[in-house]
Protein backbone atom coordinates (compact mmCIF):
# COMPACT_ATOMS: atom_id res chain seq x y z
CA UNK A 1 0.00 0.00 0.00
CA UNK A 2 1.31 3.31 -0.87
CA UNK A 3 0.34 6.82 0.67
CA UNK A 4 0.47 10.44 -0.40
CA UNK A 5 0.60 12.95 1.56
CA UNK A 6 -1.28 15.98 1.67
CA UNK A 7 0.59 19.38 2.65
CA UNK A 8 -0.85 20.88 5.71
CA UNK A 9 -1.28 24.70 6.70
CA UNK A 10 -0.16 25.60 10.31
CA UNK A 11 -0.85 22.81 12.90
CA UNK A 12 -3.40 23.23 16.15
CA UNK A 13 -4.26 19.51 17.58
CA UNK A 14 -3.45 17.87 21.08
CA UNK A 15 -2.59 14.34 20.41
CA UNK A 16 -2.88 11.01 22.84
CA UNK A 17 -0.76 8.05 22.08
CA UNK A 18 -0.43 4.27 23.01
CA UNK A 19 2.10 2.88 25.39
CA UNK A 20 5.84 2.76 24.74
CA UNK A 21 6.98 -0.72 22.57
CA UNK A 22 10.15 -0.25 24.13
CA UNK A 23 8.55 -0.83 27.72
CA UNK A 24 5.81 -3.43 26.37
CA UNK A 25 8.76 -5.61 24.46
CA UNK A 26 10.42 -5.97 28.34
CA UNK A 27 7.21 -5.83 30.37
CA UNK A 28 5.53 -9.01 28.19
CA UNK A 29 8.85 -11.07 29.11
CA UNK A 30 8.61 -9.80 32.42
CA UNK A 31 5.03 -10.67 32.98
CA UNK A 32 5.34 -14.08 31.32
CA UNK A 33 8.51 -14.66 33.89
CA UNK A 34 6.58 -14.04 36.97
CA UNK A 35 5.90 -16.39 39.13
CA UNK A 36 2.19 -14.28 39.85
CA UNK A 37 -0.39 -12.47 37.54
CA UNK A 38 0.41 -9.23 36.33
CA UNK A 39 -1.94 -7.09 34.39
CA UNK A 40 -0.23 -4.45 31.93
CA UNK A 41 -2.50 -1.55 30.63
CA UNK A 42 -2.07 0.82 27.93
CA UNK A 43 0.03 -1.20 26.05
CA UNK A 44 0.29 -0.74 22.26
CA UNK A 45 -1.25 -3.29 19.79
CA UNK A 46 1.56 -3.81 17.16
CA UNK A 47 3.11 -6.50 14.73
CA UNK A 48 6.08 -6.50 17.11
CA UNK A 49 4.10 -7.13 20.66
CA UNK A 50 1.37 -9.73 18.75
CA UNK A 51 5.12 -11.38 18.18
CA UNK A 52 6.06 -11.12 21.44
CA UNK A 53 2.79 -12.67 23.14
CA UNK A 54 2.25 -15.24 20.70
CA UNK A 55 6.07 -16.77 20.47
CA UNK A 56 6.01 -16.21 24.51
CA UNK A 57 2.90 -18.74 24.35
CA UNK A 58 4.39 -20.85 22.59
CA UNK A 59 7.36 -21.93 25.61
CA UNK A 60 4.20 -22.67 27.50
CA UNK A 61 4.00 -19.25 28.82
CA UNK A 62 0.76 -17.56 29.59
CA UNK A 63 0.03 -13.94 28.05
CA UNK A 64 -3.54 -12.96 27.29
CA UNK A 65 -4.44 -10.15 25.55
CA UNK A 66 -7.91 -8.57 26.61
CA UNK A 67 -9.32 -5.96 25.01
CA UNK A 68 -5.72 -4.95 22.77
CA UNK A 69 -4.65 -2.32 25.27
CA UNK A 70 -4.74 -4.59 28.29
CA UNK A 71 -2.00 -8.12 28.50
CA UNK A 72 -2.60 -10.52 31.80
CA UNK A 73 -0.16 -12.65 32.78
CA UNK A 74 -0.82 -16.27 34.54
CA UNK A 75 2.70 -18.22 36.07
CA UNK A 76 3.43 -20.42 33.86
CA UNK A 77 2.66 -24.36 35.20
CA UNK A 78 5.65 -26.34 33.65
CA UNK A 79 8.57 -26.20 31.64
CA UNK A 80 8.83 -27.68 28.09
CA UNK A 81 8.78 -31.46 27.89
CA UNK A 82 9.73 -31.20 23.95
CA UNK A 83 11.23 -29.00 21.24
CA UNK A 84 8.77 -26.40 19.81
CA UNK A 85 9.47 -23.71 16.68
CA UNK A 86 8.69 -19.56 17.66
CA UNK A 87 8.49 -17.48 14.65
CA UNK A 88 9.79 -14.01 15.76
CA UNK A 89 8.79 -12.20 12.46
CA UNK A 90 10.25 -8.86 12.13
CA UNK A 91 11.02 -8.04 15.66
CA UNK A 92 14.59 -7.48 16.86
CA UNK A 93 13.97 -7.01 19.84
CA UNK A 94 11.90 -9.87 20.59
CA UNK A 95 14.42 -12.24 19.07
CA UNK A 96 17.53 -10.78 21.34
CA UNK A 97 15.20 -11.57 24.28
CA UNK A 98 13.62 -15.19 23.23
CA UNK A 99 16.88 -16.14 22.65
CA UNK A 100 17.25 -15.80 26.13
CA UNK A 101 14.47 -16.87 27.57
CA UNK A 102 14.47 -20.13 25.96
CA UNK A 103 17.91 -21.12 27.37
CA UNK A 104 16.17 -21.75 30.35
CA UNK A 105 14.24 -24.84 28.90
CA UNK A 106 16.28 -27.87 28.50
CA UNK A 107 14.77 -28.61 24.83
CA UNK A 108 15.40 -27.67 21.42
CA UNK A 109 13.41 -24.36 20.82
CA UNK A 110 13.81 -23.61 16.61
CA UNK A 111 13.86 -19.89 16.14
CA UNK A 112 12.59 -18.48 12.77
CA UNK A 113 12.21 -14.59 11.98
CA UNK A 114 11.06 -12.72 8.18
CA UNK A 115 13.78 -12.74 5.87
CA UNK A 116 14.96 -8.99 6.84
CA UNK A 117 15.05 -10.45 10.55
CA UNK A 118 17.43 -13.28 9.42
CA UNK A 119 19.90 -11.39 8.22
CA UNK A 120 19.81 -9.17 11.74
CA UNK A 121 22.73 -10.04 13.84
CA UNK A 122 22.21 -12.34 16.51
CA UNK A 123 26.01 -12.90 17.09
CA UNK A 124 26.45 -11.45 20.42
CA UNK A 125 23.69 -12.87 22.43
CA UNK A 126 24.44 -16.20 20.63
CA UNK A 127 28.52 -16.03 22.08
CA UNK A 128 27.11 -14.92 25.69
CA UNK A 129 24.55 -17.95 25.82
CA UNK A 130 27.09 -20.07 24.78
CA UNK A 131 29.66 -19.20 27.67
CA UNK A 132 26.93 -19.70 29.65
CA UNK A 133 26.90 -23.87 28.26
CA UNK A 134 24.01 -22.93 26.25
CA UNK A 135 23.87 -25.12 22.94
CA UNK A 136 23.68 -22.77 19.85
CA UNK A 137 22.73 -24.27 16.28
CA UNK A 138 22.83 -21.63 13.69
CA UNK A 139 24.74 -21.40 10.25
CA UNK A 140 26.35 -17.92 10.38
CA UNK A 141 25.22 -16.13 13.54
CA UNK A 142 21.57 -15.36 12.53
CA UNK A 143 18.62 -16.71 12.59
CA UNK A 144 17.21 -19.23 12.19
CA UNK A 145 18.69 -20.74 15.21
CA UNK A 146 18.06 -23.89 17.61
CA UNK A 147 18.65 -23.11 20.83
CA UNK A 148 18.63 -25.95 23.70
CA UNK A 149 19.61 -25.25 27.16
CA UNK A 150 19.49 -24.79 30.56
CA UNK A 151 22.24 -21.98 31.50
CA UNK A 152 25.13 -24.19 33.24
CA UNK A 153 27.50 -21.56 33.97
CA UNK A 154 26.67 -18.31 35.50
CA UNK A 155 29.43 -15.65 34.35
CA UNK A 156 30.25 -14.19 30.59
CA UNK A 157 31.55 -10.92 29.07
CA UNK A 158 29.86 -9.28 25.68
CA UNK A 159 30.36 -7.02 23.58
CA UNK A 160 27.88 -3.86 24.33
CA UNK A 161 29.21 -1.74 21.28
CA UNK A 162 26.47 -3.63 18.72
CA UNK A 163 23.25 -3.63 21.06
CA UNK A 164 21.99 -3.25 24.09
CA UNK A 165 19.18 -5.42 23.46
CA UNK A 166 22.10 -8.20 24.15
CA UNK A 167 22.67 -7.22 27.33
CA UNK A 168 18.75 -6.69 28.67
CA UNK A 169 18.26 -10.31 26.94
CA UNK A 170 20.51 -11.45 29.69
CA UNK A 171 19.46 -9.44 32.55
CA UNK A 172 16.04 -10.49 32.27
CA UNK A 173 16.40 -14.00 32.95
CA UNK A 174 18.68 -13.57 35.52
CA UNK A 175 16.68 -14.12 38.51
CA UNK A 176 15.40 -17.50 36.89
CA UNK A 177 18.36 -18.86 36.82
CA UNK A 178 20.01 -21.69 39.60
CA UNK A 179 22.25 -19.10 41.76
CA UNK A 180 23.65 -15.93 41.30
CA UNK A 181 24.62 -14.05 37.92
CA UNK A 182 27.38 -12.43 36.58
CA UNK A 183 27.92 -10.30 33.25
CA UNK A 184 30.44 -7.80 32.47
CA UNK A 185 30.53 -5.59 29.45
CA UNK A 186 33.49 -5.31 27.06
CA UNK A 187 33.72 -2.18 24.56
CA UNK A 188 31.35 1.09 24.69
CA UNK A 189 27.94 -0.01 25.02
CA UNK A 190 25.83 1.57 22.90
CA UNK A 191 21.63 2.89 24.20
CA UNK A 192 22.23 2.46 27.74
CA UNK A 193 19.37 4.12 28.82
CA UNK A 194 18.12 0.91 27.60
CA UNK A 195 19.92 -1.02 29.95
CA UNK A 196 18.96 1.35 32.32
CA UNK A 197 15.04 0.75 31.54
CA UNK A 198 15.49 -2.84 32.14
CA UNK A 199 16.95 -2.59 34.87
CA UNK A 200 14.21 -0.36 36.36
CA UNK A 201 11.39 -2.70 35.37
CA UNK A 202 12.84 -5.37 36.95
CA UNK A 203 13.15 -3.59 39.98
CA UNK A 204 9.63 -2.74 39.85
CA UNK A 205 8.62 -6.54 40.24
CA UNK A 206 11.10 -7.03 42.70
CA UNK A 207 14.45 -8.12 41.57
CA UNK A 208 17.73 -5.70 41.79
CA UNK A 209 20.34 -5.62 39.91
CA UNK A 210 23.85 -4.25 41.29
CA UNK A 211 25.96 -2.48 38.80
CA UNK A 212 29.54 -1.52 39.59
CA UNK A 213 31.11 0.21 36.52
CA UNK A 214 30.87 -2.61 33.75
CA UNK A 215 29.71 -5.52 35.52
CA UNK A 216 26.08 -6.35 36.37
CA UNK A 217 25.12 -8.62 39.09
CA UNK A 218 21.62 -10.41 40.53
CA UNK A 219 21.37 -13.02 42.69
CA UNK A 220 19.76 -16.60 40.91
CA UNK A 221 16.39 -18.17 42.00
CA UNK A 222 14.56 -15.19 42.14
CA UNK A 223 10.84 -14.80 41.43
CA UNK A 224 9.37 -12.12 39.81
CA UNK A 225 6.53 -10.58 41.79
CA UNK A 226 2.59 -10.12 40.35
CA UNK A 227 1.21 -6.25 40.56
CA UNK A 228 -0.90 -4.51 37.68
CA UNK A 229 0.71 -1.66 35.96
CA UNK A 230 0.18 0.86 33.52
CA UNK A 231 2.63 1.94 30.37
CA UNK A 232 3.57 5.31 29.33
CA UNK A 233 3.42 6.75 26.25
CA UNK A 234 5.52 5.95 23.50
CA UNK A 235 8.84 8.89 23.43
CA UNK A 236 9.32 7.97 19.94
CA UNK A 237 6.04 7.99 18.24
CA UNK A 238 5.91 11.18 20.04
CA UNK A 239 8.72 12.47 18.28
CA UNK A 240 6.79 12.42 14.92
CA UNK A 241 3.92 14.92 15.67
CA UNK A 242 6.99 17.15 17.66
CA UNK A 243 8.44 16.74 14.34
CA UNK A 244 5.25 17.77 12.42
CA UNK A 245 4.53 20.81 14.93
CA UNK A 246 8.26 21.96 14.01
CA UNK A 247 7.96 21.52 10.08
CA UNK A 248 4.66 22.78 9.63
CA UNK A 249 4.25 25.41 12.27
CA UNK A 250 1.68 26.12 15.07
CA UNK A 251 1.00 24.27 18.02
CA UNK A 252 0.70 20.61 18.86
CA UNK A 253 -0.02 19.66 22.45
CA UNK A 254 0.64 15.96 23.33
CA UNK A 255 -0.80 14.65 26.34
CA UNK A 256 0.46 12.47 29.32
CA UNK A 257 4.06 12.84 28.24
CA UNK A 258 6.30 10.82 30.18
CA UNK A 259 9.08 13.78 31.16
CA UNK A 260 10.61 11.21 33.60
CA UNK A 261 11.60 8.52 31.13
CA UNK A 262 14.98 6.65 31.14
CA UNK A 263 14.43 6.51 27.47
CA UNK A 264 17.39 8.69 25.74
CA UNK A 265 14.28 9.44 23.29
CA UNK A 266 12.51 11.41 25.72
CA UNK A 267 14.83 13.96 25.28
CA UNK A 268 14.05 14.78 21.34
CA UNK A 269 12.59 17.86 22.43
CA UNK A 270 15.48 19.57 23.80
CA UNK A 271 16.90 19.17 20.07
CA UNK A 272 13.75 20.69 18.48
CA UNK A 273 14.41 23.82 21.02
CA UNK A 274 17.68 23.93 20.29
CA UNK A 275 17.04 24.13 16.96
CA UNK A 276 13.87 27.42 17.66
CA UNK A 277 10.75 25.33 18.74
CA UNK A 278 9.19 26.88 21.77
CA UNK A 279 8.77 24.04 24.22
CA UNK A 280 6.78 24.32 27.68
CA UNK A 281 5.43 22.10 29.83
CA UNK A 282 1.78 21.86 31.40
CA UNK A 283 1.90 19.25 33.78
CA UNK A 284 1.83 16.07 31.91
CA UNK A 285 1.65 18.05 28.49
CA UNK A 286 4.15 18.83 26.33
CA UNK A 287 3.07 21.12 24.20
CA UNK A 288 5.65 21.96 21.04
CA UNK A 289 4.94 25.68 19.66
CA UNK A 290 6.71 27.10 16.33
CA UNK A 291 5.25 30.29 14.76
CA UNK A 292 7.52 32.45 12.62
CA UNK A 293 10.89 32.16 13.70
CA UNK A 294 12.61 29.49 11.74
CA UNK A 295 14.43 26.36 11.97
CA UNK A 296 18.42 26.45 12.54
CA UNK A 297 20.61 23.57 12.10
CA UNK A 298 22.98 22.00 14.51
CA UNK A 299 24.82 19.32 15.50
CA UNK A 300 23.62 16.77 17.71
CA UNK A 301 24.95 13.47 19.68
CA UNK A 302 22.62 11.26 18.88
CA UNK A 303 23.97 7.66 20.70
CA UNK A 304 21.23 7.65 23.46
CA UNK A 305 18.50 8.59 21.21
CA UNK A 306 19.24 6.86 18.10
CA UNK A 307 15.32 5.64 16.68
CA UNK A 308 14.17 9.58 16.80
CA UNK A 309 17.45 10.55 13.88
CA UNK A 310 15.05 9.94 11.01
CA UNK A 311 12.40 12.01 12.30
CA UNK A 312 15.36 14.54 13.30
CA UNK A 313 16.90 14.08 10.00
CA UNK A 314 13.21 15.26 8.45
CA UNK A 315 13.31 18.25 10.51
CA UNK A 316 16.52 19.11 9.63
CA UNK A 317 15.29 19.42 5.89
CA UNK A 318 13.78 22.75 6.90
CA UNK A 319 16.43 23.91 8.46
CA UNK A 320 18.91 27.00 7.73
CA UNK A 321 22.19 25.19 7.66
CA UNK A 322 23.19 22.15 8.63
CA UNK A 323 22.04 19.09 11.32
CA UNK A 324 24.46 16.95 12.15
CA UNK A 325 23.36 14.05 13.77
CA UNK A 326 26.36 12.15 15.38
CA UNK A 327 27.57 8.67 17.20
CA UNK A 328 24.94 6.57 14.96
CA UNK A 329 27.20 3.75 13.84
CA UNK A 330 24.42 0.86 15.59
CA UNK A 331 22.33 2.25 13.23
CA UNK A 332 23.59 0.06 10.32
CA UNK A 333 22.37 -2.62 12.01
CA UNK A 334 18.73 -1.79 12.51
CA UNK A 335 15.46 -2.74 10.07
CA UNK A 336 17.31 -0.61 7.12
CA UNK A 337 20.67 0.86 7.49
CA UNK A 338 19.19 3.99 8.97
CA UNK A 339 22.31 5.61 7.70
CA UNK A 340 22.49 5.39 4.14
CA UNK A 341 18.89 4.32 3.31
CA UNK A 342 17.79 7.90 5.00
CA UNK A 343 20.42 9.69 3.22
CA UNK A 344 19.51 7.98 0.12
CA UNK A 345 15.69 8.89 0.22
CA UNK A 346 16.42 12.37 1.17
CA UNK A 347 18.99 13.01 -1.74
CA UNK A 348 15.92 12.39 -4.19
CA UNK A 349 13.82 14.96 -2.32
CA UNK A 350 16.77 17.58 -3.50
CA UNK A 351 17.86 17.69 0.29
CA UNK A 352 21.90 18.22 0.71
CA UNK A 353 23.16 14.83 2.28
CA UNK A 354 26.45 13.87 3.26
CA UNK A 355 27.04 10.62 5.37
CA UNK A 356 29.79 8.56 7.19
CA UNK A 357 29.97 5.08 9.45
CA UNK A 358 28.54 7.48 12.76
CA UNK A 359 27.45 10.60 11.15
CA UNK A 360 24.53 11.93 8.63
CA UNK A 361 24.09 15.53 7.86
CA UNK A 362 21.26 16.93 6.38
CA UNK A 363 21.74 20.63 4.77
CA UNK A 364 17.98 22.45 4.68
CA UNK A 365 16.97 23.79 1.08
CA UNK A 366 14.47 23.40 -1.68
CA UNK A 367 12.72 20.14 -1.94
CA UNK A 368 10.38 18.56 -4.98
CA UNK A 369 8.25 15.32 -4.14
CA UNK A 370 8.62 12.01 -5.08
CA UNK A 371 8.15 8.34 -4.35
CA UNK A 372 10.26 7.21 -1.26
CA UNK A 373 10.92 3.79 -0.26
CA UNK A 374 10.95 2.42 2.97
CA UNK A 375 13.20 -0.47 2.65
CA UNK A 376 10.64 -2.80 5.39
CA UNK A 377 11.18 -0.25 7.81
CA UNK A 378 8.54 1.03 9.86
CA UNK A 379 10.46 4.02 10.93
CA UNK A 380 11.94 5.34 7.19
CA UNK A 381 8.00 5.25 6.41
CA UNK A 382 7.04 7.34 9.66
CA UNK A 383 9.79 10.05 9.41
CA UNK A 384 9.69 10.59 5.54
CA UNK A 385 6.15 10.86 5.88
CA UNK A 386 6.57 14.42 7.84
CA UNK A 387 8.22 15.75 4.76
CA UNK A 388 5.25 15.51 2.97
CA UNK A 389 2.81 17.59 5.54
CA UNK A 390 5.15 20.53 3.65
CA UNK A 391 6.35 18.98 -0.07
CA UNK A 392 3.32 18.02 -2.25
CA UNK A 393 4.12 15.18 -4.27
CA UNK A 394 5.69 12.63 -1.49
CA UNK A 395 4.57 9.39 -1.84
CA UNK A 396 5.68 6.69 0.67
CA UNK A 397 5.88 3.05 -0.77
CA UNK A 398 4.78 0.68 1.29
CA UNK A 399 3.41 2.59 3.97
CA UNK A 400 1.83 -0.02 5.42
CA UNK A 401 4.84 -1.15 7.06
CA UNK A 402 4.00 1.02 9.48
CA UNK A 403 2.31 -2.02 11.92
CA UNK A 404 5.65 -2.90 13.17
CA UNK A 405 4.81 -0.34 15.91
CA UNK A 406 2.23 2.21 15.27
CA UNK A 407 -0.29 0.64 13.15
CA UNK A 408 -2.42 3.97 12.72
CA UNK A 409 0.33 6.53 12.45
CA UNK A 410 -1.83 8.00 9.12
CA UNK A 411 -5.26 7.98 10.75
CA UNK A 412 -3.50 9.86 14.00
CA UNK A 413 -1.64 12.06 11.51
CA UNK A 414 -4.85 13.08 10.10
CA UNK A 415 -6.16 14.15 13.54
CA UNK A 416 -3.13 16.28 13.87
CA UNK A 417 -4.55 18.12 10.20
CA UNK A 418 -1.76 15.90 8.25
CA UNK A 419 -3.98 13.81 5.68
CA UNK A 420 -2.83 11.47 3.43
CA UNK A 421 -3.83 8.93 0.42
CA UNK A 422 -3.65 5.54 -0.99
CA UNK A 423 -2.17 5.78 -4.38
CA UNK A 424 -1.01 2.99 -6.76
Amino acid sequence: MNREIIPADQLQAKVQLSGSKYLANRWVVLAALASQPVVLNNVVNNDDINTAIKGLNALGYRLVQQDGATIISLPREQKLDRGVEVYTAHSGTFSRFIAAVAALDAVPIHLFGSDKMNSRPMAGIFSALRDLGVAIESEDDTLPATITGPVKVLECSIDGSISSQYISALLLIAPKLADDFVLTITGDAVSTHYIDMTIDLMRQLGVKVDVTGKQYRVKGAQDYRGGEFTIAPDPVSSSYFMGAAAICGGEVILNHFDFASLQGEAKFYHCLQQMGCDIQRNGQQMIIRRDQQSLIGQTFDMGEMPDVVQTLASVACFAQGTTVMKNIAHLAFKESNRIVDTATELAKLGAKVEYGRDYLAVTGGELVGTRLKTYDDHRMAMSLALIGAKVPGVVIEDADVVSKSFPNYFDTLATVGIQSKIVP
